[in-house]
């Protein structure tokens, strides 16, 4: 399916490993926290639980904007930086940190005022949806921090030097586990807050994020000095937005469909999508090994097209391939033969733990595909080529809405027909980009013509 090893691969590997590893520690911190974040949250009680995974629906939603600049910066940086043309790649920075903040403060200014209202269309009342909405506003009031800090992450993956990013990342991580318990229950003489302290925890990590990878930056000459930030042009806003725009509609479509599984679950009762709430959680793990992939390929990929070495991309995307799906493989299993024990891990509900593991087992069956999506389309957004790639997405996302409720409704399949849904759609994605990315092998020779 992938070219043969060869002892020259040596390379490649080794370049991917270092910006692989970094990535995925990073994003596994993220889960960890996300772990401590939902066993405190648990302590207020299942409405609460409820209320933020749905919030958590809205969020995943709002962060996929980011990606309208993050990917295209990280595209066009990895690509002047292996073109050794560092003042392009500072006038993409600056362009894209301008376009960031625009961004998230319009979207903080449309959406404040309505705050509550996609938590009634899904079907929250009572504390389920006071919890989503104290969560949810408070991290969009300050979704400008939250964009600049993830910009900042995405241009240290651009150049191919992400380790100090994600130590940031951990400690921030850390931060923020230490003050949710802080914030929430009101310890060491601070204000009980409940679900908003948790939002308020996530805040105070992004905002030292954000200070600590700005200083980096800096300091290795990454991004310009600040005063090049009020004299810029947008000459390259058009390029990160074409580029960046499939990754959110992907990203935001991926985000949407969620809320709509949510109306389809709430009949089912408040176990099941709290069920979905650690549920995904415990995904995070392999999901997020499969983004640190998904970020090596577009910084590898990026950076041997700006060298004009696109022999190098077939072998990158071979490497990240094979690697990802053995790391991906363990979740597999644990997911399919100790779907209970796993859920465990997480609440001591025995009617959670039963919706939980319904749940793991069936995405399990299909996860390692789950990679294949994330590590392909990492390849796509580091040539800079992302369009295409909505012709597999949008549908296939899109699609798990009907047939969630075919089966959970029509076939009498409950929720397990939702998880299904999901599943299944995983998988075609999964295979329906690799058949993308040859098909455009092709089409491009190689990747030479574009």
């Amino acid at each position: 399916m992938f070219s043969r090893f060869e002892f020259r691969d040596k390379e490649i590997y080794k370049h991917l490993f270092r910006v692989v590893i970094p990535a995925t520690f990073g994003y596994l911190g993220l889960t960890l926290f996300d772990v401590v974040d939902i066993f405190w949250i648990e302590k207020l009680g299942a409405e609460a639980v409820a209320g933020v995974a749905s919030a958590g629906f809205i969020m995943w939603a709002l962060n996929s904007v980011i990606q309208v600049t993050a990917s295209g910066a990280t595209s066009l940086v990895g690509r002047f930086h292996g073109a050794e043309e560092r003042s392009n790649a500072w006038r993409v920075i600056i362009q894209s940190a301008w376009l960031s903040l625009f961004i998230s403060s319009l979207l903080a200014l449309f959406l404040a005022p309505h705050v509550a209202a996609p938590f009634r269309w899904m079907g929250l009342s009572g504390e389920s949806a006071q919890a989503a909405v104290d969560y949810f506003l408070t991290l969009l009031l300050f979704s400008p921090v939250v964009f600049i800090d993830m910009l900042a992450g995405s241009i240290f993956n651009g150049y191919g030097d992400n380790k100090i990013s994600n130590i940031i990342m951990i400690f921030c991580l850390i931060l923020n586990a230490v003050a949710d318990p802080i914030f929430m229950f009101g310890w060491c003489g601070f204000k009980a807050m409940g679900v908003k302290g948790a939002a308020y925890a996530t805040v105070l990590g992004h905002l030292v994020s954000c200070i600590l990878r700005i200083y980096f930056l800096r300091k290795r000459s990454y991004i310009p000095p600040f005063r090049y930030f009020l004299n810029f042009k947008f000459n390259y806003a058009s390029s990160i937005v074409k580029i960046g725009t499939p990754n959110f509609l992907s990203s935001l479509i991926w985000s949407t469909v969620y809320p709509f599984l949510t109306r389809l679950i709430t009949p089912f009762g408040m176990i099941p999508l709290s069920a979905v709430g650690i549920a995904h959680r415990l995904e995070n793990f392999p999901y997020f090994i499969a983004m640190g992939f998904g970020v090596g390929m577009t910084a590898l990929v990026s950076y041997y097209k700006g060298k004009g070495e696109t022999d190098k991309i077939e072998r990158v995307y071979g490497a990240g391939m094979r690697v990802s799906t053995l790391l991906i493989l363990p979740y597999v299993l644990l997911f399919l033969f100790f779907p209970y024990q796993v859920a465990g891990l997480m609440t001591s509900d025995l009617n959670l733990i039963d919706a939980t593991a319904g749940y793991l087992f069936v995405i399990g069956v299909f996860e390692l595909f789950m990679s294949w999506e994330n590590v392909t389309s990492g390849v796509f957004t580091g040539l800079g080529l992302t369009y295409p790639t909505l012709l597999i997405n949008l549908p296939l996302t899109i699609g798990r809405i009907p047939l969630g409720w075919f089966l959970a409704y029509k076939k009498n399949m409950g929720v397990t027909g939702i998880w299904w849904a999901i599943s299944f759609t995983t998988f075609l994605k999964g295979m329906g980009l690799y058949v993308l990315y040859r098909i455009y092998k092709r089409k491009t020779d190689n990747f030479t013509k574009q």
